[in-house]
């Protein structure tokens, strides 16, 4: 097979940057000497299966995104969501260039303005989370990761269905249907979601240290989580949480008005779902 003489002008990788974890929850990753990880520019169609809201609601947008835009991420659903936002960021920065423009109404005058977000500030802002420390709990060292993407998305998609389920409930009581149904309704509903909260915290344990050595079966850590005293799985899900928090001013911007002056405090989400 002929080589294509057009494939000098194939995409390249346009930047390069090291992810909030520094792919320690992910070792399969290949990163340059230095721990960064090559980008290249979205492709037509990446850029129009951005704009598939269902697609994005779960998840395969996104995962097909980084696929496609960071070759050396071969599964990107085992990445941790916090490196997903830093990655989703740096294709921006690769395909459109360093600045994002927000369009911002002055709550004061009501006139509005372009305002450019420098993706390298927000970059830049991103936590080092690279060593965590584990959790101990009698003998065991309990080491955690931040949430996967593929567990942060199926969590969503809970939560949709959560709302559903009350617009549901909040129906029947004006039609009157009956208590006892509508009180099963609701607290199945519920229900569900606990179950997915302690799906979340499994898959954000990496492995779990005994004396008689490590487990890092999902399924048996599962099993524990599910037989343990609720604060320690309050603990852990703290600790979770904790991991995946992003500092304020990394989402939070003052924009101030060019026709009055006045300062409005916003923010912005990065969440690659809601942010696109």
């Amino acid at each position: 097979m002929s080589k294509n003489l057009l494939s000098k002008y194939f995409r390249k990788p346009q930047l390069y940057v090291q992810i909030p974890t520094g792919g320690k929850f992910n070792p399969e990753i290949d990163k340059t000497i230095l721990d960064e990880i090559g980008i290249l520019p979205m492709t037509a169609v990446d850029e129009i299966s951005l704009e598939n809201p269902d697609a994005l609601l779960n998840g395969e947008a996104l995962i097909n995104l980084i696929q496609s835009c960071v070759p050396s991420i071969e599964d990107a659903r085992q990445l941790c969501n916090i490196d997903v936002e830093a990655l989703f960021l740096a294709i921006k920065y690769a395909t459109y260039g360093k600045d994002i423009t927000h369009t911002h109404t002055c709550s004061e005058c009501k006139a509005q303005g372009d305002y450019n977000i420098d993706i390298n500030y927000l970059l830049d802002k991103f936590p080092d989370i690279s060593e965590v420390e584990p959790i101990e709990f009698d003998d065991l060292k309990i080491h955690v990761q931040p949430a996967k993407i593929e567990s942060i998305t199926r969590l969503a998609l809970m939560e949709v269905e959560q709302r559903r389920i009350l617009e549901s409930v909040r129906k029947s009581v004006n039609e009157e249907e009956d208590e006892l149904t509508l009180a099963k309704t609701f607290s199945d509903g519920f229900r569900k979601v606990a179950i997915q909260n302690i799906d979340l915290v499994t898959t954000s344990i990496a492995r779990i240290e005994t004396p008689e050595g490590d487990v890092v079966d999902e399924e048996e850590i599962r099993q524990f989580l599910n037989d343990i005293p609720a604060p320690i799985v309050k603990t852990i899900q703290s600790k979770v949480k904790e991991l995946s928090k992003k500092p304020d001013d990394l989402s939070k911007f003052e924009f101030t008005c060019a026709d009055c002056g006045h300062k409005d405090e916003i923010t912005l989400e990065i969440n690659p779902v809601n942010f696109s």
